[in-house]
């Protein structure tokens, strides 16, 4: 049936502009089209619908925002009224597919020309090769007579041509995406300066490790972290450790520095290694240390003046109120 709607929405793309037939079950008030179609940033006038394409390696995730819209204003045949529409998306390889609203929900949209902004996200499958190519077609349509989202529907007029423009703007976009190879699964995050407090004996420096390829089994990394030293204020440290991070995801390793004896203005750098066991990849990064003085916080804010005093005055009606009552 996927396959169906979008065989039908590929032979939509191609029909000229004229009124159609309606199908049995099918009522045409509006006129489904995609106003902001998949190519946002392809440059096209208005990014108009059109076949677009991008790359994505094994288990990644491409999200696009696209924009059904009720092409009233650009309808010449007569149905210019409050429809409700529908957004349908179809992957002729069946990569998984999200959406948001969900696949098919319903959504009434006035005349004028009123949109909704649909997300939709397409996850190349962990077992795609280089070279492997899908087409995700998603069509905006009329809900049918029984309330269901019914791209069989066909279209009132398709496409629709602006007229400041002459661009024509479909009911169906499509967008071809290309398997590429992988990034390496090892990378490394890390601020490029780092302020440490004058009189921290203990300062965690954080790196960030991450384990890129989303289809990666959990791997464990091995780590060395080092610095230079300052003589006689900053020791010499040289961590060693490992971490196991998930594939797609990253963990913090924290090099600990310490400023106990540190003047301000001092500058370290600190540099880790990070490399899997087999094979033997690695990366390598360097941080700068500064060292500060520790920034001051006042005990009595303007804020926390005030709600003293307020305090104060509450206690103090409380305390009258009280002497009041027992006199009497």
């Amino acid at each position: 049936m996927k396959k169906l709607f979008a065989i039908l929405a590929l032979t939509l793309l191609l029909i000229p502009a004229v009124a159609l037939a309606q199908p049995p079950g099918c009522t045409w008030e509006g006129d489904p089209c995609m106003r902001y179609g998949f190519g946002q940033y392809d440059g096209l006038p208005f990014n108009q619908p059109g076949w677009d394409y991008a790359d994505a390696y094994p288990g990644q995730m491409l999200t696009y925002i696209v924009a059904p819209y009720n092409a009233t204003p650009y309808n010449t045949v007569g149905c210019v009224a409050l429809d409700t529409l529908c957004f349908h998306a179809v992957s002729l390889q069946g990569w998984t597919l999200a959406t948001d609203p969900p696949d098919g929900e319903l959504q009434e949209l006035p005349s004028g020309g009123y949109i909704w902004y649909q997300e939709i996200s397409i996850t190349a499958p962990c077992d795609a090769v280089v070279g492997d190519k899908d087409t995700l077609i998603g069509t905006v349509a009329y809900a049918n007579t029984a309330g269901a989202c019914a791209p069989e529907c066909g279209d009132c007029q398709d496409p629709n041509i602006r007229p400041a423009t002459g661009v024509p703007y479909y009911n169906a976009d499509t967008l071809v995406v290309t398997v590429i190879a992988a990034p390496p699964a090892l990378g490394v995050l890390q601020d490029t300066l780092t302020l440490v407090d004058r009189g921290q004996t203990q300062a965690y420096v954080p790196f960030t490790i991450c384990n890129q390829d989303e289809c990666a089994p959990p791997t464990l990394y091995g780590y060395n972290i080092q610095n230079k030293g300052v003589t006689g204020r900053i020791p010499v440290i040289n961590q060693t450790g490992s971490t196991t991070v998930d594939g797609g995801a990253c963990r913090d390793v924290y090099g600990i520095i310490d400023a106990g004896l540190a003047l301000a203005c001092d500058y370290d750098t600190l540099t880790i290694i990070v490399w899997t066991p087999v094979p033997v990849v690695y990366d390598t990064c360097v941080q700068v240390i500064h060292v500060v003085e520790p920034e001051l916080v006042p005990l009595f804010t303007t804020p926390v003046v005030t709600i003293l005093v307020l305090a104060l005055i509450l206690a103090a009606a409380v305390f009258m109120r009280r002497r009041a009552v027992s006199k009497a």
